[in-house]
């Protein structure tokens, strides 16, 4: 069956030989990793979060469930939801948007290897488009890892201030994410895909080897 998406992105058409994929949980040090083999191999860096908002406006419109209960709620309504239902929802909105991600994919220079990072790449999604084992891998870090490294990011007492109680909210945004890991380790196990596990035993450099070990550079 050829390969291809309901926005009619050409996937086939794609040489996925040519394209670096890094997906997995928050906090686990994908962007660092992606930017730094970028730098070394000269690699277009892709974030996935740049452009979120015009994808976001890319959907309204097309009666897209998850999209629309998560963009009815402010931060802190979501965040006061249940972590099972926060990361399930979460997981059926990056379904939804996969195809208008991969539009944007479609309009970059043909010509230029690329290094993609972000949550947003599910294993089974990537798996489905033909991308090959060699190149893509899930980093997820470790419940400890990622709250020791989210605390200490700047912009979290801002973005919770306007919640009625911010310590609950961080609690249940935690949460959301360890169970958000554990799905992309299941997703990823189930179609054979490669995970890297970030604890704070591992330097950036030995992450960026271990990566860059997988891809073959």
């Amino acid at each position: 069956m050829e390969r291809g998406s309901e926005l009619g992105v050409p996937v086939a058409g794609w040489d996925l030989r040519r394209w670096y994929w890094i997906g997995g949980s928050p906090c686990a040090g994908k962007s660092s990793v992606a930017a730094t083999l970028a730098n070394l191999y000269g690699l277009l860096h892709v974030e996935c979060d740049v452009r979120a908002e015009q994808r976001l406006a890319r959907m309204a419109g097309h009666h897209l469930a998850a999209y629309t209960e998560l963009t009815a709620l402010g931060v802190c309504e979501r965040l006061a939801r249940p972590p099972q239902w926060q990361a399930e929802r979460e997981l059926a909105f990056y379904r939804e948007q996969f195809d208008f991600l991969l539009a944007e994919l479609a309009a970059l220079p043909a010509d230029r290897r690329a290094v993609v990072e972000g949550a947003d790449l599910l294993p089974d999604l990537l798996q489905h488009i033909g991308v090959p084992m060699s190149r893509a891998v899930w980093m997820v870090p470790t419940a400890d890892f990622q709250l020791r490294h989210y605390a200490m990011r700047e912009w979290v007492p801002a973005y919770l201030q306007g919640c009625a109680d911010p310590e609950q909210a961080f609690q249940n945004w935690m949460q959301r994410d360890v169970l958000f890991a554990k799905r992309i380790r299941k997703l990823a196990a189930s179609v054979g895909r490669r995970v890297i596990v970030v604890d704070s035993a591992e330097s950036l450099e030995e992450a960026v080897g271990t990566v860059e070990r997988h891809f073959g550079l």
